[in-house]
């Protein structure tokens, strides 16, 4: 699933194929040695917004410096969770001094300081 919500994301310029013919593995092991046991200070993480209950571990992960990448296509049929979850959003990036944007219609990427987001598309 979170191949798929980064496709949406990154576009992949390709005719809708099936989900086995999407997916490829990619083999990343000779990359990985020099740095497989050291940690990372920032992660990206993938999350689904279906509901608030999901709401306090997002804003941990921004409190904590991660950058989300928040596929709200489940919560848009509710206006008021979904109203409720990007005020709560906004907050936090205030919060922190981070930065907040919709990609498309159905993402959201919020970021924590020091990372902002670039509103014009690279052409």
């Amino acid at each position: 699933m979170a191949a798929k919500f980064l496709d949406k994301v990154l576009g992949s310029g390709k005719k809708a194929k099936s989900e086995a013919e999407d997916y490829q593995e990619l083999d990343l092991s000779e990359f990985e040695e020099g740095f497989k046991d050291e940690p990372a200070g920032t992660y990206i993480r993938i999350a689904e917004l279906s509901g608030l209950d999901l709401m306090p571990e997002l804003k941990k992960q921004v409190y904590n410096g991660n950058i989300l990448m928040i596929d709200v296509s489940p919560s848009r049929g509710d206006k008021l969770v979904f109203d409720r979850a990007i005020k709560d959003l906004k907050q936090v990036v205030n919060d922190v001094h981070g930065d907040i944007a919709m990609i498309k219609e159905d993402q959201v990427i919020v970021t924590p300081r020091g990372v902002r987001i670039d509103r014009q598309k690279l052409k």
